[in-house]
Order: structure tokens, then C-alpha cells, then sequence
């Protein structure tokens, strides 16, 4: 076995994904007002009024879902969730510790009737993600809920800050939607998002391997592209609908 691993093979050692919270995210992302402003919009007209956000971190889509709706944050890092609810102040938060493969949880969560389930950047990290769609399914199999999710695209993408991060993989448009249909979802919406992201993605894990997600040159880049990137590309990427990008935006309604 080689010593230096195949950059764009997701990893075989099913500890590789143990990251979690605070770990897997470039410290500069929980600034970056506009790039998650952006993301929202992708699936705001999907978003219900009971919300179950897994994989809620430290609340970067969170902000902007409870001004919408009654909004429950689940995550495995308690640590995560507290800077969410300190980000939110006074909204107050509900919040789950818990894992969406465990069927104690997905049973308890099922109860609650969520209308709709948002999860971004999350299934990546998980060893077994088509039991978690199962279990996103279960959940909103009553109210034929909506899921949203947005997740990194194209394994030709995967390089050294996937692994820095604790991904399995990355998504095309054709696999998930087959493994959202698997579980029981009829998909509405399949669009990639972020062609630039994509590019600067590809050169920082693939040609200069960096392999640190808080490097000073991964956090001026993303501020950089906060700032400046995203308020030209949001323009764009309304009108030209793009062939590829850094993520993937999938909506299924459970049937």
C-alpha cells in the first residue's frame, strides 16, 4: 500500500470521518455572511415551519432558518451547538445531541412531526449516509416533508483538505438523487452551485495538497471570496444555471 494516498479516492478506515463540529470547518466560513446568505437562498422557498436541522454545527445556516421557523439543531458536538446557541441569543434554540444513523434518535425524532429537514455539509462525514437518508425519511415520512441538502460535489474534487476535513466522498448530481429515490424521496431540485469554489477547491487540495483547514492562506482565500467572489457569482449562477461547482444543492419531498 503506498504511503501517500490517492487524493481523489474517498478513504477506506472508517475513523477517517470521526471529525465533528468546529473541526471539519475553516475558522474564516463562520464569517462569511454572504456565502452562507447565498446557500440559504438555494432552499428557502423549500423550508417548512418545523425544522430539523442536522448537522447544525456552530449555526451557520441556523441564523438565517430561525427567522423562518420553529427550528430544532442537531449535532454530535455539544461544543458546536453551544456556539450556535450563543450566535442566536435570544431565539432560543432547541438543540439535540445525537447521531441521525442512531435508530433511538430517529425514533424519538420521528414524534415530533418536523416538516422539513435541512442538512448542509453533513452527509459527507458519514461512514453509512444511506441509512442517515433513511432515517431523514422516517422522520418526515408523516408530514411528507421536505429534505434539503448541500453537500460537496464531484469526487474529482477529493484531495487533501477532504481528508483534513473528515469526508468519505463527494457527490455527483446522478448518485445522490438515485440514493435519495432509494430512500423514499421524490426529488424536486438537483442544481450544482459555486463554479470559482470549485476551481480554488480543486487547486488547493489537489495541486498544492494543503492539507491544514485553517491555514492562513485557506482563511484569507475565504474571506477574500466572501467579500468579493460571492456577490458576483450569486448574480451569475441566478441567470446561467452552471454545469459544475464546489457544491450541491438536492430537494426531495419523502413520499
Amino acid at each position: 500500500m503506498s504511503a501517500s494516498p490517492d487524493r481523489r479516492t474517498a478513504p477506506s478506515d472508517p475513523a477517517h470521518g470521526s471529525q465533528s463540529g468546529l473541526e471539519t470547518m475553516t475558522r474564516e466560513l463562520m464569517h462569511a455572511s454572504r456565502y452562507h446568505a447565498w446557500m440559504f437562498s438555494q432552499i428557502e422557498g423549500f423550508v417548512g415551519s418545523r425544522v430539523l436541522e442536522v448537522g447544525a454545527g456552530s449555526g451557520n445556516l441556523t441564523q438565517f432558518l430561525a427567522s423562518k421557523a420553529e427550528v430544532t439543531a442537531l449535532d454530535e458536538s455539544r461544543t458546536a451547538l453551544d456556539v450556535a446557541v450563543a450566535r442566536l441569543g435570544a431565539c432560543g434554540l432547541d438543540t439535540v445531541v445525537a447521531d441521525i444513523t442512531d435508530p433511538g434518535a430517529t425514533a424519538e425524532l420521528m414524534s415530533r412531526r418536523f416538516d422539513t429537514i435541512v442538512s448542509s455539509n453533513v452527509i459527507e462525514h458519514i461512514q453509512h449516509d444511506q441509512l442517515a437518508l433513511a432515517n431523514m425519511h422516517h422522520i418526515l415520512r408523516s408530514t411528507r416533508g421536505h429534505v434539503l441538502l448541500i453537500v460537496p460535489a464531484h469526487q474529482r474534487l477529493f484531495g487533501s483538505l477532504d481528508f483534513a476535513a473528515g469526508h468519505f466522498r463527494r457527490y455527483s448530481r446522478a448518485a445522490l438523487t438515485a440514493q435519495l429515490r432509494t430512500a423514499g424521496f421524490q426529488v424536486h431540485k438537483a442544481r450544482y452551485v459555486n463554479v470559482l469554489g470549485a476551481i480554488a477547491w480543486y487547486i488547493n487540495g489537489s495541486i498544492l495538497r494543503t492539507d491544514d483547514l485553517n491555514a492562513r492562506s485557506v482563511n484569507l482565500q475565504a474571506n477574500l471570496f466572501d467579500r468579493i467572489a460571492v456577490p458576483v457569482l450569486r448574480r451569475l449562477e441566478a441567470v446561467v444555471d452552471p454545469p459544475f461547482g464546489q457544491s450541491l444543492v438536492v430537494v426531495g419531498q419523502a413520499r
